[in-house]
């Protein structure tokens, strides 16, 4: 699940501009999978919860005042992740609630990568030209990961996160 995380970090560095999704639920057909998943990751960062967070980052370090002054703009993090014992515990069609949120004209599909097993895809949203939300649903034969992002970032700034939220420490630096 680690290359999986880095992947979708990796994927979301390579925006132009970023933030997530107000309004996007994820569905209780979603919510459920946790009972068949051997392993289960549920981050739920709302509004005050998220901005207390942020009052635990050290303004004196670099790295941790720059993710300080990410998170002070975002109104939520959301990620589920879900990892099975054998394939077929989920299936596609229980995304399709989330993908039935994520139309246009608001919701723009930027990547849908599909490979053996594997089907990525990065939805973007924005209001007067500004990118304002971002969804990535990640799917693997026995892993299904969901991130969503609400508030503007700047993708050049996300590697500053690196070590925080679930975010792995050691992010590449888009140039």
């Amino acid at each position: 699940m680690k290359k999986l995380t880095l992947a979708l970090a990796c994927a979301v560095l390579a925006l132009p501009a970023g933030a997530f999704a107000q309004g996007i639920t994820i569905p209780a057909r979603v919510e459920k999978l946790s009972e068949k998943a051997r392993e289960s990751v549920n981050i739920t960062l709302d509004g005050a919860l998220l901005q207390m967070a942020g009052m635990f980052l050290n303004s004196k370090d670099k790295d941790q005042a720059a993710a300080k002054s990410i998170i002070s703009k975002l109104k939520g993090i959301h990620v589920r992740t879900f990892e099975f014992d054998k394939e077929g515990e989920y299936a596609d069609a229980d995304l399709d609630a989330i993908r039935g949120q994520l139309k246009s004209p608001a919701w723009t599909r930027i990547v849908d990568a599909k490979e053996k097993n594997e089907h990525t895809q990065i939805f973007v949203k924005t209001d007067n030209g500004v990118f304002t939300g971002i969804v990535i649903l990640a799917a693997q034969s026995k892993e299904l990961s969901i991130v969503s992002i609400d508030g503007q970032i700047d993708p050049k700034q996300l590697s500053s996160l690196g070590g925080n939220f679930g975010i792995p420490k050691d992010l590449p630096k888009p140039e």
